[in-house]
């Protein structure tokens, strides 16, 4: 068949249309490419950006060794300290692998504060071109856990209470409650008798109520807090057989519940006197015997030797390196890991010596002590809180017109603030008589933030515990 001529004009439109869809696809490709190269280019002279930011706040407040860890959109080069700024300003160090960067706070942080961590100079692991980091959190309020003993008759209440203007809040109510423990959102709640003692793990949400089980025919004589992560260290004697004497026990509430004595270097079981929990860790620094000061792996039971030589355990620094206690020489702050040793010299109150008692070494190297001034006739003694270094120590809390008795305290975990159990009028003492942890009836306890040295909350009650 011969073509016509409208044949061969069709063929040559669509040879046409074929030519302009090849030029269209391959201008397509020519222009996608182009930005596909323009996209790297810009990307490779960036710097690395900042995909996510991440921090357990709850533990960050509890807790030193805390991490912040960042991920970037591509492998970063080693970051240096220097390149960190923190504002408020804690104390880390920085590490590096990959993409990812972790900034570990030494100390815990303080409570309801907002943190700004700013990283410069952020570079590609092979690209020179640098970005900065911003990137911003805020801590919960702290909230401190304490007991009100209700009068004979009446339920003992466990209340927790912020450092504000809210009223407590009621945890758990139950008769006969001398002492307890909180573990997350649990209790573990102690009681003491003539006859006996026993201890409980309780959930208040619930209201289940598990027994622990405890030798027969003994007496708790102390409580360790707070807990070392689920495990708890108490202290028992034997009311008759004369088995147990002060002795070590730790029980974990998220096992088998059931107690085990914990024995030293030579197989005896210890008789501990005080005992400390180290933060962030699974070790309890205890006194034994009233005069060996060691240190316990909860979860190994090795016992190791920190002091031969000790007349009082003070407690573990809220970083958790040291450990203070007293020895022939005074106070002294040991290294847990070195045994190196610092003397914590006597320091003077307004230019007069003073009787020295419970001290915390807070992490700036500063102090709070209990100390005592006697009147010009010496026929009296003034107690009160402290705060200094060796050079002077200053008023932190006094009970008003000095009319009363200061107690044991207790920091919280970034020695932000400071509970102190009172008694305000200790001309008017009566004993609640309780066989575990007796204390006054009056017994009130006050939070006095340590830099203001301002009076933040007060309430009634014994044995604060700050949530962790």
């Amino acid at each position: 068949m011969t073509p016509t001529s409208s044949n061969r004009q069709q063929r040559r439109g669509e040879r046409l249309a074929t030519r302009r869809y090849e030029r269209a696809v391959w201008v397509t490709v020519a222009v996608a490419t182009g930005l596909a190269i323009l996209a790297l280019a810009i990307y490779a002279l960036q710097g690395p950006r900042l995909r996510s930011g991440a921090v357990d706040l709850v533990r960050a407040v509890a807790s030193p060794q805390t991490s912040l860890r960042f991920e970037a959109d591509r492998p970063i080069a080693p970051l240096q300290d220097t390149q960190v700024t923190i504002e408020p300003s804690v104390d880390f160090r920085v590490s590096t692998q990959g993409a990812l960067a972790s900034v570990t706070f030494l100390d815990a942080l303080d409570s309801g504060t907002t943190y700004r961590v700013e990283v410069e100079g952020v570079r590609g692991e092979w690209q020179a071109s640098e970005s900065t980091w911003v990137y911003e959190f805020s801590t919960p309020a702290a909230r401190m856990f304490y007991l009100v003993r209700g009068d004979e008759g009446e339920s003992d209440r466990i209340l927790s209470v912020g450092v504000g203007s809210e009223p407590p809040l009621e945890a758990y109510r139950a008769e006969n409650m001398d002492a307890f423990v909180p573990i997350g959102s649990t209790l573990v709640v102690f009681s003491a008798g003539l006859e006996g003692s026993r201890a409980e793990l309780v959930e208040p949400v619930s209201g289940r109520v598990d027994r622990l089980v405890l030798p027969q025919d003994v007496v708790i004589n102390d409580v360790f807090t707070p807990a070392s992560g689920t495990r708890v260290a108490f202290t028992l004697s034997s009311l008759s057989s004369g088995e147990f004497d002060r002795t070590l026990f730790v029980v974990d509430t998220a096992g088998a519940r059931t107690p085990t004595v914990i024995t030293g270097l030579d197989g005896e079981p210890l008789r501990v006197t005080e005992a400390a929990v180290v933060p962030a860790s699974d070790t309890l620094v205890a006194w034994v015997d009233d005069v060996r000061v060691v240190s316990v792996d909860l979860r190994s039971s090795l016992v190791l030797p920190i002091a031969e030589e000790a007349a009082r355990l003070w407690g573990v620094t809220s970083r958790g390196d040291q450990v203070v206690l007293v020895d022939v020489g005074g106070t002294v702050a040991i290294d847990i890991n070195t045994l190196e040793e610092t003397r914590i010299l006597p320091a003077q109150l307004s230019g007069r010596d003073v009787f020295e008692g419970q001290t915390l070494l807070l992490s700036d190297g500063r102090r709070i002590q209990t100390v005592a001034i006697g009147n010009a006739q010496g026929t009296d003694f003034t107690s009160l809180i402290a705060v200094g270094d060796d050079a002077a120590l200053t008023p932190l809390y006094r009970t008003p017109d000095d009319r009363g008795s200061i107690g044991a305290f207790v920091a919280s975990p970034s020695d932000q603030y400071v509970a102190i159990e009172t008694i305000p009028d200790r001309s008017r003492r009566e004993s609640d008589e309780r066989v575990l942890e007796s204390r006054d009836v009056s017994s009130t306890i006050v939070v006095v933030d340590v830099e203001t040295q301002q009076v933040v909350r007060s309430v009634e009650g014994v044995l604060p515990i700050w949530a962790r």
